[in-house]
C-alpha cells in the first residue's frame, strides 16, 4: 500500500514538473486580457456628487512573445505606466486577468518578481548606499548573475564605490539599471529607462538590450523617445486615452499605413496640385519646386500609379513613414 503510495506521488510530481517545463518553454511570457483599472469614486447624495471615477486603463489586451523587445506607446495619461503597475501587481484592478510566465500575476506575484527586472519612471533609490551596496541589497531578492554584473559594470561608467546622493541624475539612473539587470532576469520592464542617459550610454544599453533578446530574454519597454522603439523594438502597442488603438509589427505598422512619395516629372509633364488634393487617400501634399511634389499616403500605392500613368516622370521614390510620423497620425 505505502509502495502505491510513493508510486502514484511520484507520478503526481512528475505530471507537476512537465506542466512547469510546459509553462517555461512556452512562446507567451506576458499576457494582458481586458485589463480595467478606475481610479477614485464618484458619490451621489443627489443633492451633490463628490469624487470621481478616472480610468487608467480600460479593456487593454496584448501579448509579449519570448524573445522580443515589445514597444509600449502613448502619451503622458494614456495608461502606460498603470498597465505596468498593474502588471507588477503594485495596483488592484478592478477587471482583466494577467499572467506572466503563465503564473497569476497577483496569486505568484513573488515567484514572479524573482524572475523580473523593473526599472520604474519614477525612479528613488536609496540615496544613503552606494550603487555596489544597492546591488547587494537586491541580490537578497533575486540572485545576482556574476558573470553578467562584471559585463554592466564594464559597459556602464558609473563609479559605484559613491554614496547614490551624491551621483548626477544620469549616473542614478545608471545604477538603477543596473541593480535591475544584475539577476539577468528573464522578463525586464522598463519605463523611460533612458531617461537621463547621454547618447554614448543609450547605445550602449541598446546593445545590451538586443544582446540579451538574442539570448531569448524578454524586454517590454515604454518610451516617449520614438527612434529608440523605432530601431530596437520588434513590436509595438499604440495605447490612447487608456485603451489599446493597435498593436502591430514595426515593419508593418509603417509599410501598412503611411509612405513617402517624391516624385518628380518631366517638364512637359507636370501635372496640377488639385489632382493629389483631390484623391482621399493623399494625407499631405508639398510641392517643393514645380516639377517636385512629396505626398504622403495612407493607403496601398495602385490607385495613386494609375493617376500618374497619365504623366511622364523622370524620378519617383517611395519610403515608409516613421514611426513618429505614424504616431502622431493616430493621435491627431
Amino acid at each position: 500500500m505505502l509502495k502505491a503510495t510513493l508510486a502514484y506521488r511520484g507520478i503526481f510530481l512528475s505530471i507537476l514538473k512537465l506542466m512547469k517545463l510546459n509553462i517555461m518553454s512556452s512562446d507567451v511570457v506576458l499576457n494582458v486580457s481586458n485589463l480595467t483599472k478606475i481610479y477614485g469614486k464618484e458619490v451621489d447624495l443627489k443633492i451633490k456628487k463628490f469624487g470621481r471615477e478616472v480610468t487608467g486603463a480600460e479593456n487593454v489586451s496584448f501579448s509579449v512573445k519570448r524573445g522580443e523587445i515589445f514597444g509600449f506607446l502613448g502619451p503622458n495619461g494614456a495608461g502606460k505606466t498603470t498597465t505596468m503597475r498593474a502588471i507588477l501587481d503594485y495596483l488592484n484592478i478592478q477587471e482583466g486577468k494577467i499572467t506572466v510566465f503563465g503564473l497569476d500575476h497577483h496569486k505568484d506575484s513573488l515567484e514572479i518578481r524573482k524572475r523580473i527586472g523593473y526599472v520604474p519612471g519614477d525612479m528613488a533609490l536609496y540615496d544613503n548606499f552606494t550603487g555596489n551596496e544597492l546591488i547587494k541589497y537586491y541580490g537578497f531578492f533575486r540572485p545576482i548573475n556574476e558573470k553578467f554584473l562584471k559585463k554592466l559594470k564594464k559597459d556602464f561608467k558609473v563609479d559605484l564605490s559613491m554614496k547614490i546622493r551624491t551621483l548626477s541624475s544620469g549616473n542614478k539612473q545608471q545604477v538603477g539599471i543596473i541593480a535591475a539587470l544584475a539577476s539577468k532576469p528573464e522578463l525586464l520592464i522598463l519605463d523611460e529607462a533612458t531617461k537621463g542617459l547621454d547618447p554614448l550610454m543609450t547605445s550602449k544599453f541598446h546593445r545590451i538590450l538586443k544582446q540579451l533578446k538574442k539570448e531569448g530574454f524578454t524586454i517590454f519597454l515604454s518610451s516617449h523617445d520614438l527612434s529608440e522603439v523605432q530601431s530596437i523594438c520588434d513590436r509595438v502597442a499604440i495605447i490612447k486615452e487608456s485603451k489599446i488603438i493597435l498593436v502591430e509589427t514595426i515593419q508593418d505598422l509603417r509599410s501598412k499605413f503611411l509612405q513617402n512619395i517624391t516624385i518628380e516629372f518631366s517638364e512637359d509633364s507636370i501635372p496640377d496640385k488639385e489632382v493629389f488634393s483631390n484623391l482621399s487617400y493623399i494625407t499631405a501634399i508639398q510641392q517643393s519646386n514645380s516639377r517636385i511634389f512629396e505626398l504622403q499616403l495612407k493607403e496601398n500605392i495602385d490607385d495613386l500609379l494609375k493617376v500618374l500613368n497619365n504623366y511622364r516622370i523622370t524620378r519617383l521614390t517611395i519610403e515608409d513613414a516613421s514611426l513618429e510620423e505614424i504616431f502622431l497620425h493616430y493621435y491627431e
